[in-house]
């Protein structure tokens, strides 16, 4: 049985998702074929105050987006030089070393930006044999640091990614487009629309927003549903607040004027996205993956920019999904989309046709075929 590491860290919740997807396609696709495991880089093999990443990042997110969009801007920039890059790759190399010694592997899978480059620096001077895959998880145009020619793998996710890699000059024969990584289950939902509402006991008739701020409850979740609740409508509103618990009480505390329902960390998205109308959401990649993947256009709240925005820019460019950046605007667009049918439908089919069904079973062939 051949052992894969995948290098990700809990910053957002979407490197871990997709880790965990690739485990149950791989478990699905090759089964009794391989064992995982997973590893947070940064929490285990950065010094302070880096190592607290995972745990503070949300928090500079909803605070200061602006200095977060800064560093990603300035980041993206500067890696582009060689002499940098080495220097990175230079500093973090006893660490790496440290990691490969405490956790060995047959396959190494590489799921966030951070890490791609200097891990597999670490692999090639130790000259330690173990095949490596990147397994880019940003979506439209990802940070150049996910990029390295050393890689025997890079699997990316849209064509803009791959384009990015072209100019970056990442050899062709290692670049494939495969898509973005979605757990299985979103493609094994069999259950109509009306089968989903009646599983969830949501009423059957009623149009239905669905606002999510992720895993961790991130952004003017509360602001933005208060939005919704003040607009002339007949629909009705469901908030996932994930695992911000102050965040739910004080959805749970408030008084609304339409049906409303607020829960708090679900594992059954892929039920609520298929029983819903519309998915009101920041522009992150995975969300916007499950989304297309059910069928349900996007209201995009929100964006980091640099980071973020370009996956904007493509929904709306695909006719998949609205820009209504803040609350009011939010609220807004929801209205004019639940108001007029044809626009909604429009949206639905755009949406569909951003969908990529055979992603994660892409990248799954591709990991086996160096087990």
């Amino acid at each position: 049985m051949k052992h894969i590491l995948f290098l990700m860290s809990d910053t957002g919740g979407g490197h871990r998702a997709a880790c965990r997807a690739m485990e149950e396609a791989l478990e699905i696709r090759y089964p009794g074929r391989f064992s995982f495991e997973m590893v947070d880089l940064w929490k285990d093999y950065t010094p302070f105050p880096f190592s607290t990443a995972p745990y503070t990042y949300t928090h500079w997110i909803n605070t200061s987006p602006a200095t977060y969009a800064a560093q990603f801007w300035i980041n993206d920039r500067l890696f582009r030089l060689p002499f940098v890059s080495e220097l990175y790759c230079r500093s973090m190399f006893t660490r790496m070393e440290r990691m490969y010694r405490e956790h060995p592997a047959d396959i190494i899978v590489c799921a966030h930006s951070v890490f791609a480059r200097p891990a597999v620096a670490a692999l090639r001077r130790l000259r330690l044999g173990m095949p490596y895959i990147t397994v880019i998880t940003d979506w439209a145009l990802p940070t150049v640091l996910w990029y390295d020619p050393r890689v025997d793998r890079l699997c990316v996710p849209t064509e803009l990614a791959r384009w990015r890699g072209r100019e970056l000059r990442i050899p062709s024969h290692i670049m494939r487009l495969t898509g973005a990584p979605v757990h299985p289950k979103f493609m094994n939902v069999t259950l109509s629309k009306a089968e989903a509402r009646a599983q969830l006991g949501w009423t059957q008739d009623a149009q239905v927003a669905l606002l999510v701020g992720g895993g961790e409850g991130m952004g003017p979740l509360v602001a933005t549903a208060e939005a919704i609740d003040d607009q002339d409508l007949t629909s009705e509103l469901v908030v996932i607040a994930g695992r911000n618990e102050a965040m739910k009480a004080a959805l749970e505390k408030h008084v609304w004027k339409r049906p409303t329902r607020v829960y708090g960390f679900v594992d059954n998205m892929q039920i609520l996205l298929r029983a819903a109308d519309v998915l009101i959401t920041k522009a992150g990649p995975a969300t916007i993956t499950e989304a297309a993947t059910l069928g349900t256009p996007l209201i995009l709240s929100g964006a980091i920019a640099f980071q973020e925005t370009p996956n904007a820019e493509y929904v709306v460019r695909k006719r998949a999904g609205l820009w209504a950046p803040g609350p009011a605007q939010v609220a807004e667009a929801l209205a004019r989309v639940f108001r007029n049918p044809a626009k909604l439908a429009v949206l639905v089919e755009g949406v569909k046709k951003l969908a990529q069904p055979d992603a994660i079973w892409n990248i799954a062939d591709e990991i086996a075929s160096f087990g």
